[in-house]
């Protein structure tokens, strides 16, 4: 039956249902968040990031140690961006920013040592071979010329001498062995606690793979280098390249085996010069010369003649007997002048006389 009542009811109902939907809508769209921009810099790849110094895990798998052919010994590293550099900073800024870091700060990365695990592994297969091969051959000739000669002594002897040279075979077995772990792979600037204290933490290879890495911190005043080496050699980016020599030692001052071995084709803080006065304990005007040691010889060499020269100018031809002359007159009166001081201070010692 057609009441009017019920199509006003319907009605209502149906106006409701589209605020409802109404307002459903709108706060939806209230609650999209925007879209996000599109990123300014895409992320770095994997191969350009490898070659950023301290931005890749050091890996000690064996696979990391197997050498690609060809083998590559130009620097794969890239100056790594905010370290100053010697085309743009001079010695002594460099230094002042260095000194001035109060966190740890990675001054060295070294290639990946490929090369020198092949050079390690081939020399330790060769003198193993070697080493068996004559304790096979050597000892069982030993007792062959003890069933003929049965000689006691003799035998004792031999076997002597073919341990020493079985000796000889293991130790350069075990050098080439251990020569890996020497090597240093990153090594940083830590300041101390006091002013003007500094830390040194470098890590190394592990003996066997798949080991963690080794980590050593030695105060800064107790790691130098030869001060027959030099670091900074012109050559390179760096200024560490070197013909002669492929890396450089480092020498802790408390123990009597204490070498590490730094790789030259690497990448530096700054330049070697850095290194020189770090390692060097050389100064920095000392440092910026960068003479080698054989160049430094050369100079001393050179001012010797010079005053050789000064001196036969002034002197005459008799130059050498007067200068000695001179000599001898000068200590002789250092001498004299000593003498009387010890008399002087042995008389004050002695007691008053009685009277």
């Amino acid at each position: 039956m057609y009441n009017p009542s019920n199509i006003a009811l319907c009605v209502r109902f149906n106006s409701s249902n589209s605020k409802i939907t109404k307002s459903t809508n709108t706060t939806h769209k209230v609650s999209t968040p925007p879209p996000a921009p599109p990123a300014s810099t895409p992320p770095l790849p994997e191969s350009f990031r490898k070659t950023i110094p301290g931005e890749t895990e050091q890996l000690n798998t064996i696979r990391s140690r197997l050498p690609t052919f060809p083998l590559r010994n130009k620097s794969t590293l890239l100056p790594k961006p905010g370290v100053p550099t010697s085309a743009n900073t001079r010695l002594r800024t460099m230094m002042e920013i260095l000194d001035k870091k109060r966190a740890p700060e990675l001054i060295y990365e070294a290639e990946p040592h490929q090369t020198y695990f092949l050079i390690c592994g081939a020399l330790a297969v060769i003198f193993t071979v070697y080493g068996l091969t004559f304790i096979d051959w050597g000892f069982r000739t030993v007792w062959e010329l003890y069933l003929e000669d049965n000689d006691l002594t003799m035998l004792v002897g031999r076997f002597g001498m073919c341990l020493a040279i079985t000796g000889v075979a293991l130790g350069v077995l075990w050098m080439a062995l251990s020569f890996p772990t020497r090597l240093i792979r990153r090594i940083w600037i830590i300041p101390g606690k006091q002013r003007g204290q500094k830390f040194v933490k470098f890590t190394t290879h592990p003996m066997l793979p798949n080991r963690a890495t080794p980590v050593y911190t030695v105060p800064l005043e107790n790691l130098v280098r030869s001060h027959k080496s030099k670091v900074f050699t012109r050559n390179g980016i760096y200024g560490t390249l070197d013909r002669s020599t492929f890396f450089f030692l480092l020498k802790e001052k408390e123990k009597k085996f204490g070498y590490w071995i730094v790789d030259r084709n690497g990448w530096f803080w700054g330049d070697g010069r850095v290194f020189d006065i770090l390692f060097g304990k050389e100064s920095i005007e000392e440092a910026s010369k960068g003479q080698s040691y054989d160049e430094k010889l050369k100079e001393a060499s050179e001012k010797l003649k010079e005053e050789r020269q000064k001196l036969k100018d002034e002197e005459g031809p008799m130059w050498q007997v007067k200068t000695t002359k001179k000599m001898i007159k000068a200590d002789a009166k250092k001498m004299m002048e000593f003498i009387s001081e010890a008399k002087k201070g042995s008389n004050n010692e002695l007691p008053p006389k009685d009277k």
